[in-house]
Formats: C-alpha cells, structure tokens, sequence
C-alpha cells in the first residue's frame, strides 16, 4: 500500500509543502537586505515550515539557526540556547569553535556535555542576569566577525520573551541586537495579541524596529494544485468539485485541509462523491478529543454564545445578534472576543480552527 502523501502532524518538509512563493521571497528579500522581520499567524498555519523553507535557500550564503522558545523556560537557558545552538550551525565540529567560547565567555564559565547525536551542550553560569546575559546575546555577532559570516537566526514563539523577565529582558535584547550588523532575526508567534504587544505597541522596546508579515491561510489556486498533484500522482483521478468541497468544508486551513484529505486518502477517496464528504468530516470531528476540551476551556457563557453567534456567521456587535443570544451589549461582545483572541480561538473576529466552528454548530444545534 502507498504511503498517505497527505501528513499533516510533522512540519511540511519536500514535497508536503505548499506555494507560499510570495512569503518566501519577502522573507528572504527581508534577510538579505540586513532588516528583521517578524511573522506571526494563528497556530497550524505553517510558520515553521515557511520559516524552515526560506532558510533551504538562505543557507546558501548564510548559517541559519532555529531556536524554539518553548523549549525555554527561564534566562540561563535562553542564554544556552543561542550559544549552543549558534556554535552548531556555524561549526563542522565542535573542537573548532571550542576555543572561541572559551574566550569569549570565560566570565560565563561555560561547562560542556557531550550528547547522544554528537552535539555538544553548553551550560554557561548566569550570576549577574543582564550583564550576563548581554554577553550571550552578543555571541552571534561576535562570532560572526570572527568567522566573516553572515547568520539568521529564527526564534519561533518569540512572545514567550514576557514570561522570562518582562520589559527588562526586551529592553536588554533589543539594545543589543540593533548594533548587529551581520546577524537578522526571524520573530514568530501564534498568540497574535503577544507577540503585536511587544511589536506594535508604541512603548515597547522592539516597536518598528521590524517588516511584520501576517501569515494567512493558503490561497486556494495553488492548494487546488496540491491536493491534485499529490491524489494523481499517487493513481488516484479526483473531481475538480471534490476540491472544491474540500476547501469550502476547510476555509483553506493548511493543517486542517491536509488532515480531511488524509482521511480521504485512508478511506478511498473515489467513493465519496463531493456531496457526501461531510460525513468524513464528521468522522474527524467526533474523534478530534481537543474540540470538546477547547470548549469547556470556555466557562463564561457570553463567550460560548458570542462564538455561537460567529459560527453561524452572524455579526457579533449586530442588535439582532444581541438579542437572539442574550450579549447584553457591545461593550460586553468586546471583551468577549477579545478575550478569546488572546486565547488564539478566534482570530480577526473569525474563529481559527473550521472542525471547531463545525463542531459548534452540530452541538447547539441548527439556526
């Protein structure tokens, strides 16, 4: 049996990923022209796969570097994490860039561990947090002139920088990083509110000091291409309308789209007629556990029905809308939405996740 072409649980690597040409380029235009960028989507909207295909392209000329702030709980980490993680993309071993470390942050008194893939962790003391810190921050541009390199580095779920210590971190990063002329900062995030916060709020320390992309979904042109290309060149003959229906039940949600053809795919998609492919979406809902626990994650009941009242596309600040689902009033919507914004359920007023909008509507019922 061929393999199901239409994984959507790992990144979108090769063949799994889809168009973003338009991204891509105004990434890599971004990089190359020394300016940061900032990136930021709901979740399962297919930042680090855009992020991992631009630097197929930037490492050509560059070493690229991706660190994950959710792997990152407090300073010390933060600081390992950009020393170790910048020596291992920049070095073909780990003896060759040893001696930089070492006399770069001798104050930091870095400790070294051998790990299973043949990588090193490096540990470094963080005694006096901004002095520190600033040294590890600068290690980047530090050894980028000692090596006449140019480095990109990507830090993925950035907002998490709040959490590990406030405007004073922000503050500190931020001072350092804009006197690094042969390193460029790739900012992602899926809590949108966050990650605008510390970009676009005039206070801030980082306020247009980056491009901001928003990532929407994909179009539907080039996903039309992709569903038909991976269903044809695996013997399967699929419907111009069966896409259709496909990307009308999804909104073009990219995780979302490959999961209902995925099922598809398991389930012999030639049986099923354009009509009829809500009961596979149906099938995936009724397994999708995260649906149900997404709502009783919402305990107010304004939020629930404001979320009814978009489900069903009718306008939340509406005196209808009002009515018909009891809000109270606008300034009581307002909150609610905003609310579940910073929750990441809904997004410019739309909610984020289709299946889930779906799955609202089948449980309270037809309107």
């Amino acid at each position: 049996m061929q393999d199901n072409p239409f994984e959507y649980r790992l990144l979108a690597k090769g063949d799994r990923f889809v168009d973003r040409e338009s991204e891509l380029d105004t990434i890599i235009k971004t990089v190359k022209s020394g300016q940061n960028i900032t990136i930021y989507s709901p979740r399962r909207y297919g930042k680090s796969s855009l992020i991992l295909k631009s630097f197929e392209r930037l490492k050509e000329d560059r070493a690229v570097v991706y660190i994950d702030f959710n792997r990152i709980n407090d300073i010390s980490e933060l600081a390992d994490s950009i020393v170790s993680d910048v020596v291992k993309n920049t070095f073909s071993s780990f003896e060759k860039g040893f001696s930089l470390i070492k006399d770069t942050l001798t104050s930091l008194r870095p400790t070294f561990t051998p790990l299973d893939d043949g990588h090193v962790k490096i540990s470094l003391k963080i005694v006096e947090t901004e002095k520190d810190l600033e040294k590890a921050l600068s290690f980047p541009q530090t050894l980028a002139e000692k090596k006449d390199i140019r480095i990109v580095i990507a830090m993925h779920e950035f907002q998490r920088i709040s959490t590990l210590n406030g405007g004073r971190l922000e503050r500190l990063f931020r001072s350092v990083i804009q006197e690094q002329d042969r390193v460029t900062y790739i900012f992602s995030g899926s809590q949108v509110n966050m990650l605008k916060e510390i970009f676009e709020e005039g206070d801030r320390p980082f306020f247009k000091s980056t491009k901001i992309m928003k990532l929407g979904r994909i179009p539907k042109k080039p996903f039309i291409e992709y569903i038909i290309k991976n269903f044809e060149n695996n013997g399967v003959k699929v419907d111009r309308d069966i896409i259709d229906e496909i990307l009308r039940l999804t909104d073009g949600h990219p995780m979302r789209t490959k999961e209902l053809c995925f099922e598809l795919w398991n389930q012999e998609m030639s049986k099923y007629p354009s009509h009829s492919l809500e009961e596979v979406l149906h099938i995936l809902i009724d397994n999708d556990m995260y649906l149900e626990q997404t709502w009783n994650m919402i305990k107010s009941s304004v939020h629930r029905r404001a979320l009814e009242a978009i489900a069903y596309d009718e306008k939340p600040y509406s005196y209808e809308t009002i009515q018909k689902y009891g809000l109270k009033g606008n300034s009581h919507v307002q909150r609610a939405l905003k609310t579940l914004e910073r929750q990441g359920i809904l997004y410019e007023n739309e909610i984020v996740d289709p299946f889930f909008r779906e799955w609202i509507k089948r449980k309270t019922g037809s309107h």
